[in-house]
């Protein structure tokens, strides 16, 4: 449970920014994740997410967001990449998700979705522009969804 936890955090900071350990903590708990701040806390110095400025020139605001430093290597930051770059729309029935690409690239999408291993997916069916994305319940449709939408880079499709 504490590394699917962990990779769900490491999705969340790549793809959003997340500005509080409470906001990580709510994040979570939508995706079914029960973890209390304390517990967070300990998850972000053990997978070394730093906190940032969120305006480069310090602002006035004082906003900050998690980050995981390094190179973007990690599996959060490959699915963020190819989606931004790939995927074309997102739709959502039932317990399903269809994820439309350009020619070619559906078993490119489908690949980092099955290696980033969010638990809610069971599984992923990639044709040459169509990835199938399978869901354990109807319920996480919306939440997934939309997190896929986020790494598109759009608020709603």
């Amino acid at each position: 449970m504490k590394e699917r936890r962990q990779r769900a955090i490491l999705t969340l900071v790549a793809t959003r920014p997340v500005h509080s350990q409470e906001e990580l903590v709510a994040l979570l708990e939508t995706q079914g994740f029960a973890a209390t701040q304390a517990t967070v806390s300990r998850d972000i110095k053990e997978l070394g997410l730093a906190k940032v400025p969120i305006r480069a020139d310090g602002g006035d605001d004082n906003l900050f967001k998690y980050i995981v430093p390094g190179p973007v290597t990690n599996y959060a930051s490959r699915l963020h990449r190819v989606v931004a770059e790939l995927v074309t729309s997102v739709q959502g029935a039932l317990n399903q998700i269809v994820l439309r690409t350009g020619p070619g690239s559906a078993m490119l999408v489908a690949s980092a979705i099955d290696e980033a291993a969010w638990p809610e997916i069971l599984g992923t069916i990639g044709g040459d522009d169509t990835i199938l994305v399978v869901l354990a319940s109807a319920e996480a449709t919306p939440v997934v969804k939309q997190r896929f939408l986020d790494l598109k880079g759009n608020a709603a499709s």
